[in-house]
């Protein structure tokens, strides 16, 4: 049932799910899912943040889905838990390279005025 372009966000570094986005959107990949619940919703965002800053800057957040999910604890309880699903999309544009810069504007592009 799950999608193939779907990053679950657990326990690992950030960099595992960086990692694995870049990976997605490289093979082919238009949009690219992700997922955490409870505690690891942060580490999506940083997730996301992360892999728009510094890896593939053509990204966009196409999508937030904020919901939450009735679980049954190991005690038997029942209780509630966040869910958080961000649905990313790609422009075109190719990965940078580490150490890699974007193109600078060139300085009659900077000083232009848009007509």
């Amino acid at each position: 049932m799950d999608t193939p372009n779907l990053v679950r966000i657990g326990k690992k570094p950030v960099m595992n799910y960086v990692t694995a986005c870049v990976t997605l959107f490289n093979s082919g990949n238009e949009e690219v899912l992700v997922r955490a619940r409870g505690q690891a919703i942060e580490k999506a965002i940083d997730t996301v943040q992360m892999l728009r800053r510094g890896f593939l800057k053509d990204v966009n957040v196409r999508s937030i889905n904020l919901g939450s999910e009735d679980v049954t604890r190991l005690d038997g309880s029942r209780g509630n838990i966040s869910i958080i699903e961000i649905t990313l999309s790609r422009e075109s544009g190719e990965f940078l390279e580490e150490g890699e810069e974007e193109p600078e504007e060139t300085e009659a592009a900077k000083t232009s005025s848009p007509v």
